[in-house]
């Protein structure tokens, strides 16, 4: 028995038995249905909707990895100019309040923003 992943790198879907290499990984893992929580081989998933895991195909594997690379490179950069580590060690050392609540606002924004102009770009 097998399942299905959706390569999202080239625009796919492939078929997976059951353990697949994810990007962090150094071996194969299993597959987990992401509504249930069981292993996707060996179980009923009708009740599960259609969730389907995006992941690079074998043969697209290394250039995913590439743009992993990439926009690790691109996040640390911009969170280098933003200053997030120190907004961050900041939030975290004041106590409830005003100034609290903003500098998490700043921070969610800063996210978001992030997405909002990687979006833009694909």
């Amino acid at each position: 028995m097998s399942h299905q992943h959706f390569c999202h790198i080239a625009g796919h879907y492939w078929d997976c038995d059951g353990k697949v290499l994810r990007p962090a990984d150094t071996e194969p893992s299993t597959c987990i249905c992401l509504p249930c929580g069981l292993p996707v081989e060996g179980f009923d998933h009708t009740k599960c909707g259609d969730a389907v895991e995006l992941l690079a195909c074998p043969k697209h594997r290394e250039e995913a990895l590439r743009r992993l690379a990439v926009a690790r490179q691109e996040f640390h950069r911009r969170a280098g100019e933003f200053g997030l580590s120190e907004k961050c060690k900041k939030m975290q050392s004041l106590p409830e309040g005003a100034e609290k609540d903003t500098l998490l606002r700043e921070i969610k924004a800063w996210i978001l923003q992030g997405c909002v102009e990687r979006q833009h770009e694909a």
